[in-house]
């Protein structure tokens, strides 16, 4: 395995929910739960759950199944919030159930997609493709393409981490087209960044590294940041890997600058391998200079370009 980061964008996809929740009505189970996520939002989920507790007595007092379905969801979400996996996948299947009865397919869909992650992050990974897959079907049968290619992504993510690196490949494929019909360009970014971890896997450092820039340049042009820090990241660790320390010294650079700015948790261990790889930069740069400057390409290097500006 790598040492290289995931693109989190597939995740935070596949676990939205867009149920038009601004037109319910404010009754008080409505009003409840605006609370629960007001304090899921401000990360105090304690509170949140008797919230959403208490909203979801109200919904079943009022017969309201839809309401009863998204007050299941948050509540799931808030228990994931504290780290209470258990508790949320049992929310995350009632509020399955409920979403199936009243024909709501893509808040079916959604909650089958956060059971997935939920047994992803217990490494539970052949329990979390059942779902994925589930939750798969509905997207096609319902037309969802975005949701489809990044369900499709955050499956090739679970096939990587198996070792199942060519049924990887095919999982992002599929969704690196979808994502290009569709004019998808953040998205296409996430995809052709998963792609790079692949081939890296594969050992292939020409094809990843052309698909960790083809990527980089899509982050830029859609001016997202935060996926810009990850594939500088990951794209600056193997040119460091390979001994092209001015290339990574760049890279990590760019990503603890905006990681400053965010003010992200990683930043003080970046900073730490910021000065590390700066330190063998200036030992490289002294002695043999050789493995300093990035490399010629191969001569398959306009091969992999070509590979992954064709997806």
């Amino acid at each position: 395995m790598t040492e290289s980061r995931e693109d989190k964008t597939p995740t935070d996809q596949i676990s939205r929910r867009d149920l038009l929740d601004d037109l319910r009505s404010s009754g008080p189970a409505d009003t409840l739960a605006r609370l629960g996520a007001a304090f899921s939002t401000l990360g105090r989920p304690e509170e949140a759950v008797g919230f959403y507790e208490r909203a979801l007595e109200g919904y079943r007092e009022q017969n309201d199944r839809e309401g009863e379905a998204k007050a299941l969801a948050d509540l799931a979400t808030a228990y994931w919030q504290q780290q209470d996996a258990d508790s949320a996948i049992t929310a995350y299947e009632q509020a399955v159930a409920l979403y199936r009865m009243l024909g709501m397919r893509r808040g079916e869909a959604t909650a089958l997609n956060c059971i997935g992650l939920l047994h992803d992050q217990k490494g539970e990974l052949e329990a979390a493709l059942g779902y994925y897959e589930q939750a798969l079907a509905i997207l096609w049968d319902e037309g969802d393409r975005l949701g489809e290619a990044a369900t499709l992504d955050v499956i090739g993510m679970a096939q990587r981490r198996m070792g199942n690196l060519r049924a990887a490949l095919a999982s992002h494929r599929q969704a690196l087209k979808i994502r290009q019909e569709e004019g998808d360009l953040a998205g296409e970014a996430s995809t052709r960044h998963a792609l790079a971890l692949v081939y890296e896997e594969l050992g292939q450092n020409d094809r990843a590294i052309a698909y960790y820039e083809w990527a980089l340049r899509l982050r830029r042009e859609a001016l997202d940041e935060a996926g810009e820090a990850i594939t500088c990241y990951n794209l600056s660790k193997l040119y460091a890997r390979l001994g092209y320390l001015e290339e990574a010294e760049k890279l990590l650079a760019r990503t603890v600058e905006i990681e400053a700015r965010m003010g992200h948790p990683d930043l003080p261990k970046d900073e730490a391998e910021l000065s590390e790889l700066r330190r063998r930069l200036r030992r490289a740069t002294a002695g043999d200079t050789t493995q300093v400057h990035r490399r010629l390409p191969d001569p398959d290097r306009q091969e992999a370009q070509e590979d992954a500006t064709a997806g």
